[in-house]
């Protein structure tokens, strides 16, 4: 995955012209994009769609799920093939254009029972031609291999099977969730790898191997440098920020990941920066004197002259992940440096990349993380990601591993934003902008046309600013740090690449789900593609479909985002969360005058987090079966409430502590309980409720999944019918 960043970099406290030298390359590219345009008779046959485990276990098409997802797209829909990550190929009644085939994905993406779809076009001719970054050609000896169902874990008989398949010997050197990474005796050029990694996925042992490849980083507030951010506010190349802004800020509640080189202390990012983690494991290339550990400080990535591989030619550190996490949140109307998108999202710093890029196994194992799964030997995520940005890209088709990463963070709910790639080729073939369910951002610059160096293609789903030329007047500008090997002093600089194009989309999904965090991930990318402006008129975007749908249009995307509690069911009132730090206790409420109360008279003790679910006034409003929620409250020293819809539970609590707990309300709200296995009726979603396990006898009811394994991570104990308390309509 790369940056194309040294070449375009100016720093701002010691100016110095960027190198230049992109004429021939745009007018390259042009001639490319001018072949790369889609015919008009292009037919698409049907769509590949992954449902969410919720909905079917993986690889199959229940009779009910497939009749639903018939109903949402109106045409019938018959499975043809599953991929191996449990992907389904299901064939339309006959071909339709590309134009049909890409309305039917999104309305089939907005549902909850879909992680993501997408057209089933034909294949298309892997690019001949390498990138020019001779990095994408670095060997290695390494496969991510999952084993299929059922097979089990004895490498004393897996390991002398495949290294005979293979022809060489093979270790297994550890587990990364669901997966094992495997070494082999001596390294390779990336085909033969890949060609050593379908070897391997041919053994009915296997469910897919990836080969290992190399990736490298894509490179009206007070704050002085804001002048000079266009890509914020220019009528026809920015985003439209200050719109934004007039709508909503962001949320302390948001946590964005940003999967790069790390961080280094910034005053513009005080405050904002979650304890992260380093996930390089070659210690070489860290140059912190060790590999994995729980500082993601950002070492430089410097090199020379052949460092990275024969030929390639030595660069300066970049301190990439501060670009972009300055980009994304950097602390806007504080009257010093920069704006970032987000006034108040938190970055999660997932260090992968260091010296020479980073490895897709670093990668893959800083995406599990970063959506909280659990890792051997590394402290689970208290903070699980709903944003993931990757402004990084890869040579290569999307690997298995990488894709059933994203699989399992868009389950969690959260967004998943890549980098185009900077190579001025088709976007098709870099990963992870290719995979399924990821959001690709391609880079315009200050005129709103294709930049010379970003990719292009049918794979690209919306462009945004990111810079193209030699001056502050044309570059992108962010958060950065002196030194051009070991890291110095805080400072700003100018750069260019889809990296700081993909940091802007992913500022924007932020503050759309600061309105409204119930947004799946589908519609997230609905609202973004919907409320895009059109390329001016005479550049070669609006000519053809190589750009995506338009321009990032921060301030009408935000504003289209209807908040949670205003996009209320039939007859349903939202049930809002709020939190109070000094005692860390959650609390909810469904009246409206308590509402009123909190937000007014008790704000800055009390504060809203952004979670809503929503149940109902009365019996009389509500669906059958619905149940009466007791609402309790406990002083003292515990100064609590608890809430059930067991029946049960509500007679127990008052038997079982009187004078302890008061009984509130017998009916605070009405709301929907899930049936004995913990499921809910189709059409309502789990809201999961914990007990922090302490003597103040908090709990904490959530329907976001990744709050979910938040909860899970930090010891918070899940409880009610397999931790589902209750059953909100969606």
């Amino acid at each position: 995955m790369s940056p194309h960043r040294q070449r375009s970099r100016t720093s701002l406290r010691n100016p110095r012209s960027a190198t230049r030298g992109r004429l021939t390359a745009a007018v390259i590219a042009l001639c490319a994009v001018a072949h790369a345009a889609p015919a008009a008779a292009d037919m698409v046959p049907g769509l590949r769609v992954m449902l969410h485990p919720s909905a079917a276990p993986r690889g199959t098409l229940p009779d009910g799920t497939r009749a639903k997802l018939e109903r949402v797209a109106g045409t019938a829909l018959a499975i043809t093939a599953v991929t191996r990550t449990g992907a389904l190929e299901l064939a339309l009644p006959g071909p339709v254009d590309d134009a049909i085939a890409s309305r039917l994905a999104k309305l089939l993406r907005e549902d909850r029972a879909v992680l993501w779809a997408q057209p089933m076009r034909a294949p298309r001719a892997t690019a001949k031609v390498a990138p020019s970054d001779a990095r994408f050609r670095a060997p290695d000896r390494r496969l991510l291999v999952r084993l299929a169902d059922g097979v089990a874990e004895d490498w004393s008989t897996l390991a002398p099977r495949f290294a005979e398949r293979l022809g060489t010997p093979v270790a297994a050197q550890r587990k990364i969730g669901n997966v094992w990474l495997l070494s082999l005796l001596t390294a390779r050029a990336p085909d033969a790898l890949a060609a050593a990694a379908d070897t391997l996925q041919q053994d009915p042992e296997v469910m897919y191997a990836d080969a290992v490849r190399r990736m490298v980083p894509q490179q009206v507030p007070d704050d002085p440098l804001f002048a000079i951010q266009w890509s914020l506010s220019s009528p026809a190349a920015g985003v439209n920020a200050p719109a934004a802004w007039d709508v909503q800020r962001g949320s302390a509640a948001i946590t964005v990941a940003v999967i790069d080189t790390g961080i280094l202390p910034h005053p513009d990012l005080d405050g904002r920066v979650l304890p992260g983690y380093d996930f390089v494991t070659d210690a070489v290339s860290a140059r912190d004197g060790d590999a994995r550990d729980p500082n993601p400080r950002d070492e430089g990535d410097w090199a020379d002259d052949g460092d990275c591989g024969d030929g390639v030619p030595g660069n300066d550190s970049f301190f990439h992940g501060l670009f972009v996490s300055g980009l994304i949140a950097a602390r806007t109307d504080n009257g010093i440096g920069i704006a970032g998108m987000d006034w108040a999202a938190s970055i999660l710093p997932v260090r992968t990349l260091a010296r020479c890029g980073g490895t897709l196994a670093d990668v893959f194992e800083g995406m599990l993380w970063a959506s909280g799964v659990q890792i051997a030997a590394v402290p689970p995520n208290p903070h699980p990601a709903r944003v993931i940005n990757m402004s990084l890209a890869g040579f290569g088709a999307c690997s298995s591993a990488i894709q059933e990463a994203v699989d399992d963070a868009l389950a969690q709910g959260a967004v998943v934003v890549a980098a185009a790639g900077n190579a001025a080729m088709d976007a098709e073939d870099f990963s992870p902008a290719n995979c399924g369910g990821v959001i690709a951002v391609g880079a315009t610059d200050n005129t709103g046309e294709r930049t010379g160096y970003s990719n292009f293609g049918r794979r690209v789903d919306l462009s945004a600013p990111g810079g193209d030329g030699g001056d502050e007047s044309s570059l992108i500008v962010s958060t950065h740090a002196l030194g051009t090997t070991t890291p110095g002093g805080p400072a700003y600089a100018i750069a260019a690449g889809t990296s700081f194009s993909t940091a802007l989309v992913s500022g924007t999904v932020s503050l759309m789900l600061a309105r409204n965090p119930t947004l799946t991930p589908g519609r997230v990318l609905s609202i973004l593609q919907g409320t895009t402006r059109e390329f001016p008129l005479g550049t070669q975007c609006r000519a053809g479909s190589v750009c995506g749908t338009g321009l990032l249009d921060a301030g009408v995307a935000v504003a289209s985002t209807t908040p949670a509690s205003g996009s209320l069911p039939p007859n349903a009132v939202p049930v809002i969360e709020y939190y109070r730090v000094d005692i860390d206790h959650y609390f909810m409420t469904a009246d409206p005058g308590e509402v009123a109360y909190l937000d007014i008279q008790l704000r800055g003790i009390w504060e809203r987090t952004g979670i809503v679910f929503f149940a109902y006034p009365d019996a009389f409003l509500a669906p059958p079966g619905v149940q009466p929620v007791c609402r309790f409250h406990a002083g003292g020293l515990v100064d609590s409430h608890f809430f059930t819809a067991n029946a049960a539970e509500c007679q127990f609590v008052q038997a079982r502590w009187p004078g302890t707990w008061t009984l509130e309300s017998p009916a605070a709200f009405w709301i929907e309980v899930p049936d004995a296995s913990g499921a809910c009726r189709d059409g309502t979603i789990p809201v999961y409720r914990f007990f922090d396990n302490r003597q103040d006898a908090n709990h904490r009811h959530t329907p976001d999944l990744s709050l979910r394994r938040a909860m899970n991570n930090r010891g918070w104990v899940p409880e009610g019918t397999n931790g589902v308390a209750f059953c909100s309509p969606a």
